[in-house]
């Protein structure tokens, strides 16, 4: 067969490929209710699907009808792309990142409203897992204040209100906070050593949530200093953010003390430069 009579069926096909029904339209029934229910929400699968399509017809034609080599590969490539994007497309949160930030916000006003309002000034006690009954940590802000922190050995009870000790002042609030829920994206706990512990915030901050280009970790007997290196998430000046801290140091406490199984307090935090510094501090 002549060259140019392969290029004219070959474009033949191809023009015929593009008003192949495509899956949003016929795949999945029609377009009534039963076709809106099962179309896909973002465009890398519309993308990989039509890809895998073109791509397939192509190759196939080229390769068996027109026997053109370079069309075929061509075909191949399609149909390689279609499945990237395919998997590109299972990879995007089903969750948008303004709901997402909508719901922290939400979260961090409520908590910022009750502290308030019982007018604690006390710094939070980041607590690991082993010493919360519910099996994750938390941070507990005891009511009032103490010379020393408090030294806490057993679980507390999942509980709003808490008593920690057995002074009639033991008593404080146990909150779930941004590290709470943050600490389950890793695949396992980090051990107590500084570099394994550093490892595990550079995947959690850097890697996974991206809110950091990099974190440091220096220590000096029981005090640990965390340096961000281009922090993405601004320490709002509200109430709670005295106890608490913000969003990166609830994170970092929390690793902190997940890893070294000890209660945590974040003693100090503050912005220098491109960098953001946070200084905690274990408790006995």
């Amino acid at each position: 067969m002549a060259p140019r009579v392969q290029v004219c069926g070959l474009l033949s096909v191809l023009k015929s490929v593009r008003h192949f029904p495509y899956p949003h339209v016929y795949w999945f029934g029609s377009q009534g209710e039963r076709g809106r229910r099962v179309q896909t929400r973002n465009a890398y699968t519309w993308t990989g699907l039509s890809l895998l399509v073109t791509g397939g017809v192509t190759a196939t034609s080229a390769f068996f009808l027109f026997h053109i080599v370079w069309v075929t590969a061509f075909g191949l490539s399609m149909v390689i792309l279609g499945a990237i994007m395919l998997a590109l497309g299972r990879t995007i949160p089903r969750l948008p990142p303004e709901v997402c930030s909508l719901l922290l916000e939400t979260g961090i006003d409520n908590i910022a409203a009750l502290v308030e309002e019982l007018g604690i000034r006390t710094k939070a006690i980041y607590l690991p897992s082993s010493l919360t009954a519910g099996g994750r940590p938390q941070a507990l802000i005891p009511l009032q204040a103490h010379p020393t922190p408090p030294s806490i050995k057993q679980a507390l009870p999942q509980r709003l209100i808490v008593r920690y000790g057995d002074s009639p002042d033991d008593i404080g609030l146990m909150l779930s906070t941004v590290g709470s829920t943050a600490i389950g994206m890793l695949e396992a706990a980090p051990g107590p050593a500084l570099p394994e512990l550093e490892t595990a915030l550079n995947s959690l901050l850097a890697g996974t949530l991206g809110v950091a280009d990099k974190v440091s970790l220096s220590q000096q007997d029981n005090r640990v200093t965390a340096l961000i290196r281009n922090p993405r998430i601004e320490r709002q000046a509200i109430w709670s953010h005295y106890s608490l801290g913000g969003p990166l140091t609830a994170i970092i406490a929390t690793v902190t003390a997940e890893a070294w199984n000890r209660p945590v307090i974040a003693v100090n935090e503050e912005q220098r430069g491109a960098e953001y510094m946070i200084e905690l501090e274990t408790t006995p």
